[in-house]
C-alpha cells in the first residue's frame, strides 16, 4: 500500500486522525466525570489531581520513548541514535502536548492557568522514565516484531489523560459551554506532537542516515507499513 501524500507525516496524520479523536473523547469524560465527582476545593484533592497529572504525564514519557527507540533500531542497530533521538523527541513532544498545547489553549479561552513543568520541576522521575522507555523500546523491539505498532496507541490515550488532567488540575476550576472548545484543543495537542515524535522524527531520522545505495522513498514506505496497522 502506498502511502497517499509525498509526505508520510501528512499520511500518518490522517490515518491516526480518528483514533485520536476517540482517544481525546474517551479522555474527556473521565476527566468530565473526576472533576464532577471526585474532586473538591480542598487542598488534599489538589494534591490528587496533581499526582493523577504527573502519574499520566511520566507514563506518556514512558511510551512516547519507547515508541520511536523501537521504530529506528528496526533500520538502524546504532544504540546511540535510536536512544539519545528518543530521549530529546520525546522530553519535547510530551511537553508540547501535555503542558504547553493545553496551557496557551486555557490562556486563550482566559483561563487562570499555572504553568507547571514536570520535566524540570520534578527531574529525577521525569528522566528516569525517559530514559528507561528509550532503553525497552531499543531493546525490546530486537525481541517484539513490530513494536511501535502496540505501544502507539497507548503512548495516544496517554497523552490525552495527561493533557486534560493539566487544565482541570492547573487552571480549569468551572465547566462551562466554552469548556467544549477544549475538545478540538486536545485533540491538536495530542495528535500532532504525537505523530512527530512515533513517525516524523524517526521517518527523518532513518532518511537522512541512509546508506549508499538505500533508497529513501522505499525507506519512508517501510516505515509506513511498520508502524501503521489496527492495533492503535
Amino acid at each position: 500500500m502506498e502511502h497517499k501524500y509525498k509526505n508520510i507525516f501528512f499520511d500518518e496524520l490522517f490515518n491516526h486522525l480518528k483514533y485520536t479523536v476517540g482517544a481525546v473523547l474517551i479522555a474527556a469524560g473521565l476527566v468530565f466525570l473526576y472533576k464532577q465527582f471526585m474532586v473538591s476545593a480542598s487542598a488534599e484533592e489538589t494534591s490528587r489531581s496533581e499526582e493523577f497529572f504527573e502519574g499520566f504525564f511520566v507514563a506518556h514519557l514512558f511510551f512516547a520513548s519507547l515508541t520511536p527507540a523501537a521504530l529506528i533500531h528496526v533500520y538502524r542497530k546504532a544504540l546511540w541514535i535510536g536512544i539519545i533521538i528518543a530521549i530529546i523527541s520525546s522530553s519535547l513532544t510530551c511537553t508540547l502536548s501535555d503542558i504547553i498545547f493545553p496551557y496557551l489553549g486555557g490562556e486563550l479561552l482566559k483561563y487562570d492557568m499555572h504553568f507547571h513543568v514536570c520535566i524540570i520541576e520534578e527531574p529525577v522521575l521525569a528522566w528516569s522514565f525517559v530514559i528507561s522507555g528509550a532503553l525497552i523500546g531499543f531493546f525490546l523491539s530486537q525481541k517484539v516484531r513490530k513494536l511501535s505498532r502496540y505501544t502507539h496507541g497507548a503512548h495516544i490515550l496517554l497523552s490525552s489523560l495527561a493533557a486534560g488532567m493539566y487544565l482541570v488540575t492547573y487552571g480549569v476550576g468551572m465547566f462551562s459551554i466554552k469548556a467544549l472548545i477544549f475538545v478540538p484543543i486536545l485533540i491538536i495537542s495530542v495528535l500532532l506532537p504525537c505523530v512527530m515524535n512515533d513517525i516524523g522524527v524517526p521517518s527523518y531520522i532513518v532518511s537522512v542516515t541512509a546508506k549508499p545505495g538505500e533508497n529513501r522513498k522505499e525507506l519512508l514506505d517501510e516505515i509506513h507499513h511498520e508502524h501503521h496497522d489496527h492495533h492503535h
